[in-house]
């Protein structure tokens, strides 16, 4: 198996880990948390091609993906863009902030000072578990969030 089969399979699998606990209203942080990884995952899958081989071992590459797949047009007739490669940047555009958002989920090395679905953090001078805090800046994006969610899940089926 290639790294790039390897994580496309692991994304569709934290993906679906994602779908199910929504549906079920599990709580937020769990729902962030695969969601997270999932699109990392996807991501990673992408850019093994672009790269060929192994991506860098970082939790952020799901924003340089998005950048770099604006000039994929493999990509972007895959998503049904096939020559309109203007809607199908300013389409991307529009995802960035929400993905640059999720990206940010992601827990940095051995800083845990900002909130994140994984692990707690220090805010001041109290430790505070994901599970009790209500992530409510995604709350507020729900139309945002949910063009974000049909987007990966459609470049998921087109893996």
């Amino acid at each position: 198996m290639s790294w790039k089969e390897a994580y496309i399979k692991q994304a569709k699998s934290d993906f679906m880990i994602y779908k199910e606990f929504s549906k079920t209203r599990k709580p937020i942080c769990q729902q962030l948390h695969y969601l997270q990884m999932a699109t990392e995952k996807l991501a990673k899958s992408y850019l093994c091609s672009l790269q060929n081989g192994h991506p860098k071992i970082t939790h952020f590459a799901l924003v340089k993906f998005l950048k770099i797949c604006k000039r994929q047009p493999d990509i972007r007739a895959k998503l049904g863009f096939e020559n309109k490669h203007t809607r199908f940047s300013s389409y991307i555009d529009s995802l960035l902030p929400i993905a640059d958002m999720i990206e940010q989920l992601a827990p940095v090395g051995t800083k845990l000072d900002r909130p994140n679905p994984e692990y707690p953090w220090i805010s001041n001078k109290e430790v505070i578990p994901p599970i009790d805090y209500d992530f409510s800046n995604f709350k507020d994006k729900h139309i945002q969030m949910s063009k974000f969610l049909k987007f990966i899940h459609k470049l998921i089926d087109v893996s």
